[in-house]
């Protein structure tokens, strides 16, 4: 980052035809670069601060975690490295308001970036599932929440990414997982970078609009045919409507190649069609009456064709001889709100299986308890294990027991229902939440599911045949999370293994009739 604040020649340039970087989103010249980081500097270290603030703040809180540790050897690994993790963030926040130039917060936030890696790379050798999580969200946060610079943004994510995988030591157990998660953080990774060049671009080109904006709105006295030109040639899509009506009266090239409307149809008119929302047209006339202007109001609207897009808003009444005008620029976000659902997917789900992970599981599992609680509907728990995984793994290998776990995997889903939730909570341990199905009624199922897949063909896997224990229990009135259910229903598996593999257990006394499942 630029270490002397820019002259206003800089800012003269920033022109909304100024040259972007590719790989990175980041302006090619160097001034123009410069000024953004500069009039940002102020956004920079607050975000910086409440950073370093939530840091100190959650990692306190997972002292409580780390005492599950007592009495072990990697007791004294957690504690010492979340002090430092917490020293390191502390020492930033303390040091941030030093910083004057955008250069110094930068260096400042890299370098706790590589040693709170280091730090966490401790921690994550417990090899938990608390540990799992933090090597997957820690890069997320390098690369979304910290403010640097794209090639630094890289280094450390891709760094912490490495330290974090080495340090959480998948390998040394499961070399066939390893290169799965391995493989799974190069995906994520390229979708952060991708997510963090764009949000550059996106950046840049707001701050690009904005300024053109200003310019524009001092010039309209006194060069109608200067605002005409720099309006018209914005690669931001842009319009000018009457304030009281919402007419019409100018939109440049970029907003008629947005909209898909031919130019002389739209003068006149509003833009109250292209909403998706009504309500959004609504909420946005409200806060421009109330605090002429908005910025960053993301809506969805569709074009002249019907083709949905999202776009960011940022709206401003400027006071004309015409009267007052809203003056408008749109920008499309849409890839980037693909970008953010393909992360989302990515982050719920067993890459192997197509299932639902441990923690979106339980998440999800959340919801339907509180569904349930609300209907006064039965719930109901399965527990599965497949027998004797070891010895598949074994006998037809890695490559087998993954073919083995994915033809389960679609068992479940082609038995049960599309309100059923299936999850793969690691290794060959499944689970399955059951709404409207009470205890007696998901004992059925579990059985109906045993015998489907003790006749189940392996593709693949020629002779592969197998079996799994069921534990069943009811999650009851009152519980709010699948811990004490998940507790039950293990007990009941237990039992079933015990019992010789291949059959169900149910927690409880199951009711003498099965009620049937709805849906």
């Amino acid at each position: 980052m630029s270490g002397a604040r820019p002259d206003g020649e800089a800012m003269k340039r920033a022109d909304p035809r100024a040259a972007l970087s590719r790989v990175g989103g980041e302006f090619l010249d160097a001034a123009l670069e410069a000024a953004f980081e500069w009039e940002r500097m102020g956004e920079t270290i607050r975000l910086s601060r409440i950073l370093m603030i939530a840091s100190v703040i959650l990692n306190a809180l997972f002292y409580l975690s780390d005492w599950r540790f007592a009495g072990t050897p990697q007791f004294m690994i957690a504690i010492p490295a979340r002090t430092a993790v917490i020293l390191l963030a502390a020492v930033t926040l303390l040091a941030l308001p030093h910083c004057r130039t955008p250069r110094e917060i930068g260096g400042l936030m890299t370098a706790w970036m590589i040693l709170n890696a280091l730090a966490v790379t401790a921690l994550v050798t417990s090899h938990s599932n608390i540990a799992l999580f933090v090597v997957i969200m820690l890069p997320s946060i390098y690369y979304l929440v910290v403010p640097t610079r794209f090639r630094w943004t890289m280094v450390a994510g891709a760094g912490c990414s490495m330290m974090l995988l080495a340090g959480y030591g998948e390998h040394h157990g499961s070399p066939h997982t390893a290169l799965g998660l391995a493989l799974a953080m190069v995906v994520l990774n390229c979708a952060l970078a991708l997510s963090v060049s764009h949000r550059n671009r996106l950046q840049r080109l707001q701050w690009l609009g904005v300024h053109a904006e200003r310019r524009i709105s001092a010039e309209l006295a006194d060069s109608r045919v200067m605002f005409d030109a720099m309006f018209a040639t914005s690669p931001v899509p842009m319009v000018v409507t009457q304030a009281a009506t919402g007419e019409i009266l100018y939109l440049n090239e970029s907003c008629v190649d947005l909209i898909q409307a031919p130019r002389h149809e739209l003068i006149g008119t509003t833009l109250a069609r292209f909403y998706a929302d009504a309500g959004d047209r609504e909420r946005l006339k409200t806060l421009l009456q109330r605090d002429g202007v908005t910025s960053e109001f993301e809506i969805e609207v569709r074009n002249a064709k019907g083709e949905s897009r999202f776009v960011m808003v940022k709206a401003a009444i400027v006071d004309t001889p015409q009267g007052k005008l809203n003056m408008t620029a749109i920008i499309d976000i849409t890839h980037r709100r693909d970008a953010e659902r393909s992360l989302e997917w990515l982050a719920s789900i067993d890459s192997l299986t197509g299932l639902l992970n441990r923690s979106s599981f339980f998440a999800n599992g959340r919801a339907e308890i509180s569904r349930a609680s609300r209907s006064g509907q039965p719930l109901s728990l399965m527990m599965i294990d497949l027998d004797h995984f070891k010895a598949i793994n074994d006998t037809w290998g890695h490559q087998g027991g993954d073919r083995a776990l994915q033809a389960f995997a679609g068992l479940c889903l082609s038995r049960l229902r599309d309100l059923d939730l299936i999850g793969r909570l690691g290794g060959e341990e499944f689970a399955v939440l059951l709404p409207n199905a009470d205890l007696s009624g998901a004992a059925a199922v579990a059985d109906e599911l045993r015998l489907a897949l003790s006749r189940l063909t392996i593709p693949g896997s020629d002779g592969l045949r197998m079996t799994a224990s069921f534990g069943v229990t009811a999650v009851m009135p009152g519980e709010v999370d699948l811990e004490a259910a998940i507790g039950r229903a293990d007990c009941a598996l237990y039992r079933a293994k015990r019992g010789g593999r291949n059959r169900v257990a149910v927690e409880g006394k199951p009711l003498p009739v099965a009620r049937r499942r709805a849906g």
